[in-house]
């Protein structure tokens, strides 16, 4: 479908401003549209992963504001199934937000985000969520009615203290044999035994049967079936994820994502995790540890009353702060109970950027 939102005249006569659908071909003005607007070259391999890819769309759900045959604006849908409710729905996670610097001043945010909404509507997606910066949140709520749900608390756990302080403070480097020491004191409080630990290479049928037992885990919450897994964690072209399952008696409970990023000291992620019971988050974190044992931090997410964040507390976590927006939007009028955090369940890999 085309919008056609505003003619203007320039010296070459009448032109017209569209806001359009993806079409093949658009993606070498997005990617350059992209490196300007954020400073950042994303590799074309990682457009084709994020929108060609996804097993949960038959089509990209890419919006382009159009003018004399430039791309001059972008908004997209990065569209999966949740359980809302407990009924699986469309979601669509907002992402790639962009208008070109020197087109501002157009309407041409304005125009993407009413487009946008109509587009859902036509595809049959039932809610949008997104984690914006500050600006693009403010104009996503005024613009859209969206809500501002909360901001995501990011947990944190300090395992090497010498080595963060000498990234700042180089001659601390000498001190770094201490943290040794520091660690055998600051043990986890969990532990896996009774259950196996093994890393999963592929995920199959049996995630999809736990993604079923599990979605009583929130009102809220992705549909973290083997498609899902293996498209966002064993496909991705950039960044290398560990999947962890635990199990007991050759059955699946419940598995983890790790992730580690190295650069001025080691990061380590708890990118995802997903259990069947209570009782097993503690068993998943204890899982994460172990593989994460060499990094300097362990950083997640998660929504103060969910069983992730009261695991993470129990093992030592502080709640370092809350730094990204959660919004959301309900489509069907239905769900506008979604519009509360107290219903979801999010974690990092909710989220295209990690």
């Amino acid at each position: 479908m085309i919008y056609s939102y505003e003619v203007c005249f320039t010296k070459k006569g009448r032109q017209m401003m569209t806001v359009r659908r993806y079409h093949k071909g658009d993606e070498d003005q997005i990617q350059s549209l992209f490196k300007k607007t954020f400073n950042h070259t994303r590799p074309l391999a990682t457009w084709k992963w994020k929108f060609i890819d996804n097993p949960k769309q038959e089509r990209p759900f890419i919006l382009v504001f159009e003018e004399e045959n430039q791309i001059l604006g972008h908004i997209s849908l990065w569209v999966t199934d949740a359980y809302l409710n407990g009924e699986r729905k469309k979601v669509g996670l907002r992402v790639d937000t962009m208008v070109d610097p020197d087109a501002r001043g157009k309407g041409v945010y304005k125009k993407l985000n009413d487009a946008l909404i109509t587009e859902a509507q036509e595809d049959g997606i039932d809610y949008l969520y997104g984690f914006p910066a500050p600006k693009a949140k403010e104009l996503f709520l005024r613009y859209t009615g969206a809500s501002h749900l909360t901001d995501m608390p990011r947990w944190m756990l300090i395992q090497k203290p010498v080595h963060l302080l000498a990234a700042k403070f180089s001659p601390l480097a000498l001190f770094k044999p201490l943290d040794r020491i520091l660690q055998s004191f600051r043990k986890s409080n969990f532990h896996t035994d009774g259950y196996e630990v093994k890393e999963v290479k592929r995920c199959e049928e049996e995630f999809d049967q736990l993604a079923k037992r599990s979605k009583q885990v929130a009102q809220g919450v992705v549909v973290r079936d083997a498609a899902y897994l293996n498209y966002r964690y064993f496909d991705h072209p950039e960044n290398k994820y560990k999947v962890i399952g635990i199990y007991k008696e050759s059955r699946l409970l419940g598995y983890v994502v790790t992730h580690q990023k190295s650069g001025s000291f080691m990061n380590g992620m708890v990118v995802d995790w997903l259990a069947e019971d209570e009782q097993l988050w503690p068993v998943l974190l204890a899982a994460a540890r172990t593989e994460l044992k060499d990094t300097d931090v362990i950083q997640s997410w998660a929504l103060p009353h969910t069983l992730a964040a009261n695991t993470l507390k129990q093992d030592g976590f502080i709640h370092k702060d809350s730094p990204m927006p959660l919004v959301g939007k309900a489509i069907d009028p239905s769900l506008s109970t979604m519009d509360n955090a107290d219903q979801w369940f999010i974690t990092p890999g909710d989220v295209d950027s990690y």
